[in-house]
């Protein structure tokens, strides 16, 4: 019997255009009023979260946020959320100067802010795109997973440019390097001398490489969960499409990769299934139902 169904989002439980498809959102309903819980385990905090919870009645039959890939955990049938573990200021200044001395966008990332730095040969790559696009001046600068300038104010109302690590304030959940694929894949093998297992570094897509601390992925998070709230692993179904996904595979008998996952992530699976783009969360869950 299944208790749990954890997905990841970006690339997984939507789809190109940021959207929960309709025989997605009803499948996961059924699912639900079946009595089975929905996780969602994101980069992403909870205020970007909560508006696909809603969607999916997850406020009526409750569930959690696996958030900022494993850094909070938040409880929709109690409404609380435990914090576990952000940067220390130090640790935010060696991996910000890091990804500066690389030439990568660096996003530094709290529950409801994004403080970043932008390399100068991103900018006309950034300013060409806009005109591309059509869009206003008022857009975000930030550059996302699939493009140089991506919208996040929904879950970010505060987006601040830095000059230097100095400049970044408070509590800082993760960081963000954003480039060129190429440009991504050199970071990562260097990341991997200069950190030393000092942190926790994944490509959740081409463009992106999302840096947490030490001991925090979602899987981590997942085992945790499971153990105490009773769940064995073949009692679990989880989804993805990311890097970060792989140790979450690891913790359930029941794992799906998208068929857009890179083959390293498909690798790590039980199975894979249709692409985010053709509903493939659904086509598993309805021959679950």
């Amino acid at each position: 019997m299944i208790r749990w169904i954890v997905l990841d989002m970006d690339g997984t439980l939507l789809n190109q255009a940021g959207k929960i498809s309709e025989r997605t959102q009803q499948a996961l309903i059924r699912c639900q009023e079946k009595g089975m819980k929905v996780i969602l385990a994101s980069g992403r905090s909870y205020s970007r979260l909560m508006r696909y919870a809603r969607e999916l009645q997850m406020d009526r039959y409750g569930g959690y946020f696996i958030e900022v890939n494993g850094v909070a955990v938040y409880d929709l049938a109690a409404g609380r959320r435990e914090v576990f573990r952000r940067f220390e200021p130090q640790e935010v200044e060696e991996v910000f100067n890091f990804c500066m001395q690389q030439q990568a966008e660096v996003q530094c990332v709290q529950d409801r802010a994004v403080y970043y730095w932008i390399p100068e040969w991103h900018k006309p790559l950034k300013a060409a795109e806009r005109v591309r696009r059509g869009l206003p001046p008022s857009y975000p600068n930030l550059g996302g997973a699939w493009t140089w300038n991506t919208d996040s104010r929904d879950g970010y109302p505060v987006q601040r440019e830095v000059a230097q690590a100095r400049q970044v304030p408070g509590e800082i959940n993760k960081i963000n390097c954003i480039t060129e694929p190429k440009e991504n894949s050199r970071i990562y093998s260097l990341m991997e001398e200069a950190f030393a297992g000092r942190y926790e570094y994944t490509r959740t897509c081409p463009r992106l490489i999302e840096i947490s601390p030490r001991g925090v992925t979602k899987g981590d998070r997942l085992q945790q969960m499971m153990v105490a709230h009773g769940v064995r692993p073949q009692e679990v179904i989880a989804f993805g499409d990311g890097e970060n996904d792989v140790k979450m595979f690891q913790a359930v008998d029941h794992s799906f990769a998208m068929a857009n996952a890179e083959d390293f992530v498909k690798a790590k699976a039980f199975a894979v299934t249709r692409s985010n783009e053709e509903d493939g969360v659904a086509c598993v869950l309805e021959e679950l139902l």
